[in-house]
């Protein structure tokens, strides 16, 4: 599979119109537009792609000179500030009803992008949590709050008030509450898609699930286990990645806060279509092992239109996993054709 090489949300943002205009995305960070297919005319729909996206105006011209996926992801981010925005936007074309990507444990959109990239027909949108920017304060303390934050983010939007919302492993959970959240503000709820959401959520406080986090770097980095327990600024160091340390501890902060608020969930009956895509690995033996009490899985819950869908891929691989991404697609265009 290949390595996630979005940073933030200007580099999905990118990845995604890309992705609709040459079929796949960049191969890596400098991976120049014109050798991976691109021509005058690609060059140009991507010049409108990324400014429909992003309202900045990037010329044909430099598209020619930035070439690359990092090139013309610094020159978004010298004219926006998209990096920061609580709702983003990925595609702005096609007939179906928008989707909405909300944010799993990270808080961003960020290895998402796939979903509106070419398979996508249909605008979509993408929610980024509270906290990641630190100028907007800390991130949510609880579920209850995050779901109302990002109601709150929406009703201040453009959006139509019919969406479909997905959310990936506990993102999925979010998705969830805050599509209830909305169908109760009155809002038409076309489907509630989860991607490999479990529901063994063992309980963890903000500061467990922050040095799980640490744990889970330090582990991919090849570091000694023991620094994950020196605390962010020390991690960071040691990672040697040159990020900010205010931005790196208010990820970490944000993962905190996510992880402890799906802690425990019990989903509450809905009458929307829910559709649950499946691998075989989607309950973490851990999480089960850390669970206490039984827990009744989405078949078990009686959701009056549900449907199961098996993955045939791992957890990680099923976001980039095209017969997957375009199963998911054909459930929200059979959805629409249905409600019109």
């Amino acid at each position: 599979m290949p390595a996630v090489i979005e940073r933030d949300a200007v580099d999905v943002l990118v990845a995604a119109q890309w992705s609709r205009i040459l079929g796949e995305r960049p191969a890596d960070p400098d991976a120049d537009f014109f050798a991976s297919g691109g021509t005058s005319l690609k060059a140009a729909q991507l010049a409108g792609a990324v400014r429909g996206a992003s309202g900045v105006k990037i010329s044909l011209q430099r598209i020619y000179e930035l070439r690359t996926f990092r090139g013309i992801g610094s020159a978004l981010r010298e004219g926006t500030d998209t990096a920061h925005r609580r709702l983003v936007t990925l595609n702005t074309a096609g007939p179906g009803t928008p989707l909405l990507l909300v944010p799993s444990a990270s808080g961003s959109v960020v290895g998402l992008h796939r979903l509106g990239g070419s398979l996508a027909d249909r605008p979509v949108h993408g929610l980024q949590a509270r906290g990641l920017n630190v100028q907007d304060g800390p991130p949510s303390s609880d579920l209850a709050e995050q779901v109302a934050d990002f109601a709150e983010v929406l009703e201040a939007s453009e959006l139509p008030c019919r969406l479909h919302l997905t959310g990936y492993c506990v993102g999925g959970i979010v998705a969830y509450e805050l599509a209830r959240a909305l169908h109760a503000r009155g809002w038409e709820i076309g489907s509630l898609l989860l991607l490999n959401t479990s529901l063994y959520c063992p309980p963890l406080t903000v500061e467990q699930a922050m040095q799980e986090k640490l744990r889970q770097l330090v582990a991919e980095a090849g570091l000694p286990t023991e620094v994950a327990d020196r605390g962010t600024g020390e991690v960071l160091r040691e990672l040697g990645s040159g990020e900010d340390p205010a931005d790196f501890d208010a990820r970490v902060r944000v993962f905190g806060s996510v992880g402890a608020a799906v802690s425990g969930f019990v989903p509450q009956p809905v009458a929307f279509p829910v559709r649950l895509f499946s691998t075989e690995d989607r309950d973490d033996p851990a999480d089960i092992a850390a669970t206490s009490g039984p827990v009744v899985d989405w078949p078990d819950l009686g959701l009056p239109d549900f449907r199961q869908y098996a993955v045939p891929v791992d957890h990680f691989e099923m976001i980039e996993h095209v017969p997957t991404l375009e199963a998911v697609e054909a459930v929200m265009t059979e959805l629409d054709g249905a409600a019109s």
